[in-house]
């Protein structure tokens, strides 16, 4: 009985375990360009324990708790560290990330949409591979693969986020189109 009551709180050490995992490609952002590779391994982690949390909440029909229920802002934690870590290593223009920051911030308050924030968070996710396509590319391989696994192993959690995130953009494409 003991051990199923721990399973149950596994998913959501798992979720705040993504806010860990922030924390570290963060403080590597203080190291500079040669931490991308662990960036990179950070990030396949932080994405893994990303899967992992939703498959044993649903698994073990876990009702959802207060970090559950924001599992989405330490999705976005995961990405906004990776954005901070490519400004404070110098990868990236932080005139550009600040920017970019900024629109996203505003867009995000006038829509309140889960959708918007994907939107503007997709580009920041693809952006460490991209980098490490360049500057370190045995790391770039390795996400690659871990992509390409994720994928295979969760399609339909996949076509399923899709869908959620192609719904919301009808219904606020919709909502601001008759109003």
């Amino acid at each position: 009985m003991l051990w199923v009551i721990k399973m149950r709180m596994l998913p959501d050490l798992l979720t705040l375990s993504r806010g860990l995992v922030a924390v570290a490609i963060l403080g590597l952002g203080f190291v500079g360009e040669r931490a991308l590779e662990a960036v990179i391994l950070l990030t396949i982690l932080g994405w893994t324990t990303d899967i992992l949390d939703g498959r044993l909440a649903r698994k073990y029909n876990k009702p959802a708790t207060w970090i559950g229920e924001r599992e989405f802002v330490f999705d976005m934690l995961m990405v906004f560290s990776g954005l901070c870590y490519l400004v404070l290593s110098g990868l990236t223009n932080a005139w550009l990330a600040l920017i970019y920051v900024l629109v996203a911030a505003v867009c995000i308050a006038i829509f309140r949409s889960k959708m918007i924030t994907m939107s503007f968070a997709t580009p920041l996710v693809a952006l460490p591979l991209i980098v490490a396509s360049v500057r370190a590319p045995r790391a770039a391989l390795w996400y690659l693969i871990w992509i390409a696994g994720a994928l295979l192993l969760d399609w339909s959690r996949f076509k399923g986020v899709v869908r959620e995130f192609l719904e919301n953009a009808k219904k606020l494409a919709q909502r601001y189109m008759s109003g």
